[in-house]
């Protein structure tokens, strides 16, 4: 019965961490959602949290967050919410779920502690941006 499921694969879908210069010159984190694919997602449900302990996702943890996106354009990106430094010792898990030509999809993208630096950052797909990416 189990090797009847067929489980979609995510693709050309990515989170990163990208660091911006905010209007009142502070330097800002930020978690953007990439939809590099032909086609694009449509109600789109993202959980984040974080916590210190990858097995048990126990630990020292934080709020867990949810946000809706109704509809994120083919070769798009979208910001979904700000970083504090407090959190990049942590494990840092974005669940997004959503419906890709009428098919339903998720993955979980986690950044591991200490990987949201400047040092990391790579060119990000389709902008003029640098960032940490998971793929």
């Amino acid at each position: 019965m189990r090797q009847d499921i067929k489980i979609p694969e995510v693709r050309n879908v990515f989170v990163a961490a990208v660091q911006l210069t905010e209007d009142n010159g502070d330097l800002n984190w930020w978690i953007y959602l990439i939809n590099d694919s032909e086609g694009p997602l449509e109600n789109i449900l993202i959980q984040s949290r974080g916590y210190s302990d990858l097995e048990s996702k126990l630990g020292t943890q934080t709020a867990t967050l949810r946000k809706l996106v109704k509809v994120l354009p083919a070769k798009s990106v979208t910001k979904i919410e700000p970083l504090v430094k407090e959190v990049f010792s942590l494990f840092n898990e974005y669940w997004i779920s959503f419906f890709e030509d009428g098919q339903m999809k998720d993955r979980k993208y986690i950044f591991g502690p200490h990987t949201i630096n400047p040092a990391l950052c790579e060119a990000l797909p389709m902008y003029n941006l640098q960032g940490v990416i998971v793929k």
